[in-house]
């Protein structure tokens, strides 16, 4: 096959047996691979009713057709499963080398199945596939393993050439904030699949590999490459911006609009002094880091001086500025980096955990819950009750449990869920949804929950990159939703970063695409694709038990107006833009597919 490898691993930790399988042609052709094909064959195995933490839950890692070919970004592996923390279906983006490293390990797709009796490590090298005993790595950090492991192996050579995905003590302790953590400190979305990782007694995934990959057409293939390449580097985005400071060049840029929330998303005025990029290049010494075949290296390194986390580490992300900074009242960028790299060694999600801060920080503020009841005193802007909050809730002890449940939950158990600034069980992504209207649609109907990489229509509502558009106005937004859920949705499928669509136009995929896979799809071949996944994931989770009264907005955002900054006086319009977003997908005014809708899509069998 070019592209894919066309195996698929089942591993049964009740077991502890594993069996190699062919992957229909027939699926991939259907889903390309990546996320889709893990969201169809996870639908198809797993009851929409099961518990996220039972053993007849099931983890899919999934790499897309182009991952490891040398395809530009081809590097994402998805990790599909049931979130604990929304009930919903999950999917985690794991960049870096992971998901090239499985492939060349000679997989497309690893499903475990079950729970094993103790803890223990999938180990994947080649086909010698082991499930190792791993007492002696539970209860360590993330990166703790990850040296461990490789030190244990007894070959440095070997070792380098070995990447772990695994998970930190807030998966063991089954948190509903915990995510999976790869190539020692990456995660993107997936709040939840830590702790069904945990209910599996399966602390980390190791793999390495020979095998080779193939294309349909090399020369092609290269061509098309260096084209995408050129016009990268042409791009002032991809090759300045992103390429220098990574994805905290968004802060000044939101904060321009009204974008940047601040305590709670009450707030939009602060000064950029202590956190903007000049502040970046002042706090840390950057490097970069690149995912496999990425051009750009939007990933920024950096030393760490703490005892705890001496080492290196990653720069604070548009995402840990926003959820663990400002938002949270933060202004240090050290604080905030040091609490970027507590989530990435406990194995938390910085987005959900940042949510649940500023949830705690509010209830405090309002007298609703105490101090003295949380034993922390959790207020705006004290970055060392932060710090500290952070690394006690992965212990799940005492007043640090209900810290550790999710904003969600704490604001309910204070009767206060209005205080709750998320979707779907989820914290929202650090923009706020009154000054960018199409970000907020999809914020409310995004099937993970509400987090930007599955829709970024920032690229144009923001950036106007492929079109100039005004974050403030509604009028078109639904059409635009649509359009980059679909194209994300193909892009994850794929197995391609979607930062990258700063500098390239969607068509421009479609040539590398084809001389790779030997196919002859066009750009709306790709985009009905996107569609049908897209839809697949929606009847999951109406199955499962959401509702249309799941896609809106926390009440605040709807009646509020911004108070402040260059957003006063915004509120979101999320259910003025709702029904259209319906008819655009073909969906009832309940948000239900209609029978010929998926009918269209090749999908009677989930009507």
């Amino acid at each position: 096959m070019n592209g894919w490898i066309g195996r698929c691993l089942r591993v049964n930790l009740t077991e502890g047996k594993h069996r190699i399988e062919e992957i229909h042609p027939q699926i991939l052709n259907k889903f390309l691979g990546g996320r889709g094909h893990g969201v169809k064959i996870f639908s198809d195995e797993v009851s929409p009713q099961t518990d996220p933490l039972s053993p007849d839950n099931k983890l899919i890692f999934v790499s897309g057709p182009l991952v490891g070919t040398g395809a530009i970004t081809g590097a994402s592996c998805n990790v599909v499963t049931k979130s604990s923390l929304t009930g919903a279906l999950a999917c985690a983006k794991m960049r870096g080398h992971f998901g090239a490293e499985l492939k060349f390990a000679g997989f497309d797709m690893i499903i475990v199945e079950g729970k094993a009796e103790g803890p223990v490590i999938l180990s994947i090298r080649d086909d010698k596939i082991k499930i190792d005993p791993a007492l002696e790595y539970w209860g360590r950090s993330t990166s703790e393993t990850e040296a461990l492991y490789k030190r244990n192996m007894g070959d440095p050579w070997a070792a380098r050439e070995t990447f772990l995905a695994g998970i930190g003590p807030a998966g063991e302790q089954l948190l509903p904030l915990a995510n999976i953590v790869n190539d020692r400190f990456l995660s993107v979305g997936g709040a939840g699949i830590g702790a069904v990782m945990g209910s599996k007694n399966l602390k980390a995934i190791a793999v390495k590999g020979q095998h080779s990959l193939h294309v349909a057409d090399g020369s092609r293939f290269v061509q098309v490459i260096n084209t995408m390449i050129n016009k990268l580097n042409s791009a002032s985005l991809t090759s300045q911006s992103m390429s220098q400071w990574g994805t905290a060049f968004l802060v000044g840029l939101c904060h321009q609009k009204g974008i940047l929330p601040q305590n709670n998303f009450r707030l939009g005025t602060l000064s950029l002094k202590n956190i903007g990029t000049e502040a970046l290049n002042s706090a840390f010494a950057l490097r970069s880091r690149s995912c496999f075949a990425c051009p750009v290296g939007c990933i920024k390194k950096t030393d760490v001086k703490h005892p705890a986390y001496e080492g290196r580490g990653m720069v604070p992300t548009y995402l840990a500025i926003g959820a663990l900074g400002v938002n949270c009242g933060v202004n240090d960028l050290a604080a905030i980096g040091m609490a970027n790299m507590i989530c990435a060694e406990m194995g938390l999600d910085p987005v959900a955990a940042g949510g649940m801060l500023a949830t705690a920080m509010e209830l405090i503020e309002r007298k609703t819950v105490t101090p003295e009841e949380l034993k922390i005193d959790l207020r705006f802007g004290n970055s060392d009750a932060m710090l500290e909050a952070l690394r006690m809730i992965s212990t799940k002890k005492g007043h640090a449990k209900r810290l550790g449940q999710g904003g969600k939950a704490l604001a309910e158990s204070a009767e206060r869920p209005d205080l709750f600034m998320g979707v779907k069980g989820l914290s929202l992504a650090p923009f706020d949804p009154r000054a960018i209207q199409g970000l907020g649609l999809h914020f409310a109907t995004c099937n993970y929950g509400p987090h930007h990489l599955y829709g970024n229509t920032f690229i144009d509502e923001l950036l106007n990159v492929h079109e100039k558009l005004d974050p403030w106005d509604a009028e078109g937004k639904p059409l635009l939703v649509k359009r980059f859920q679909d194209t994300t949705a193909v892009m994850d499928s794929l197995g391609l970063c979607s930062w990258p669509l700063m500098g390239l136009k969607f068509n421009n995929y479609i040539p590398m695409t084809n001389s790779c896979l030997g196919t002859e799809y066009k750009a709306d071949d790709l985009m009905a694709i996107g569609e049908r996944i897209w839809n697949l994931e929606r009847t999951f989770n109406l199955r499962a038990g959401l509702t249309s009264n799941d896609d809106t907005l926390p009440e605040r955002f709807v009646t509020e107006p911004i108070a402040d900054g260059p957003g006063q006086g915004q509120v979101s319009r999320v259910n003025e833009m709702r029904p259209e977003y319906y008819h655009l997908r073909g969906w009832n005014e309940n948000g239900e597919p209609l029978p010929e809708t998926l009918s269209a899509l090749g999908l009677e069998e989930h009507n």
